[in-house]
């Protein structure tokens, strides 16, 4: 007999699910994620099969979103708030069937690369769509490459903790990741990283969908004579460079890396 939606609550939600991650996930979808999951739970859908559904649910709404009638817009926006939610189930399920996986971990992360670079690439498709420039697409590239270059910093970066790690005798995989997790945590405090901060949340993933969703509402319904994913394609193909360059030559020129894997060990970081 399957479990209370609040037994089950208890079941598959991580401990501090009320504590980590963004503020959309925290005080709203991993709880809205629940009845779906619940729903899951009567089949034999296994959690990467959710994953698998829910890559091809965004691809989908991406596509949508590239049609210049509004009607595409509205499904978009709609197929990429099913895919957040998908996104949380998978979890949820391995959870409960105590299935947790680093495989299953690995492909959630995957396909949080390839949804973002999509996402981005298709402004420009978009644009390409309602102008007939073929420019465009090849423009689209440019805030694609920047958002991959940026998520890739965090993946490379542990990519290159764990090569140190499987030959330096002193870790033995020893690693205290929350210690180094905040990549700003050595600029000092001014207007700089408060730039950086804003453009930092704006192309995160939740952001640019809720910013859809919302100028799909209010340009269909308010006004009518914006065009938000135009709009959104000029402001990302601007911000997602300017944020992956400042990065990349924040973390080179600080020692950030070679810093932060000596806090993991323990060590006080020597600095640049």
């Amino acid at each position: 007999m399957m479990e209370s939606l609040k037994e089950l609550n208890k079941i598959v939600q991580k401990p501090d699910y009320k504590k980590k991650g963004n503020w959309m996930a925290r005080h709203l979808v991993r709880d809205a994620a629940l009845p779906v999951t619940w729903l899951f739970l009567h089949t034999n859908v296994t959690a990467n099969q959710v994953t698998l559904m829910s890559l091809g649910i965004g691809f989908l709404g991406i596509a949508w979103l590239t049609v210049p009638a509004m009607s595409g817009f509205f499904i978009g926006v709609v197929l990429l708030q099913l895919w957040y939610l998908l996104d949380h189930v998978d979890g949820q399920i391995a959870r409960y069937r105590k299935q947790v996986t680093l495989t299953g971990r690995f492909f959630d992360f995957l396909t949080h690369h390839l949804i973002h670079a999509a996402l981005f690439f298709g402004f420009g498709l978009y644009a390409y769509h309602e102008t007939g420039i073929a420019f465009f697409i090849k423009w689209g590239f440019l805030p694609a490459l920047a958002i991959t270059l940026f998520n890739l910093l965090h993946d490379v970066k542990y990519k290159t903790f764990y090569e140190k790690m499987s030959t330096h005798e002193k870790t033995s995989f020893y690693f205290k990741a929350a210690h180094v997790d905040n990549h700003l945590n050595q600029v000092k405090k001014g207007r700089f990283r408060d730039v950086f901060s804003w453009l930092h949340k704006s192309c995160e993933i939740h952001v640019v969908m809720n910013v859809l969703t919302i100028g799909a509402v209010l340009e269909g319904l308010v006004f009518k004579d914006f065009d938000v994913r135009i709009l959104c394609f000029i402001y990302y193909s601007a911000a997602a460079p300017l944020m992956a360059v400042t990065k990349t030559v924040y973390w080179i020129s600080s020692r950030k890396i070679d810093n932060d894997y000596e806090r993991s060990i323990g060590e006080e970081p020597r600095g640049s």
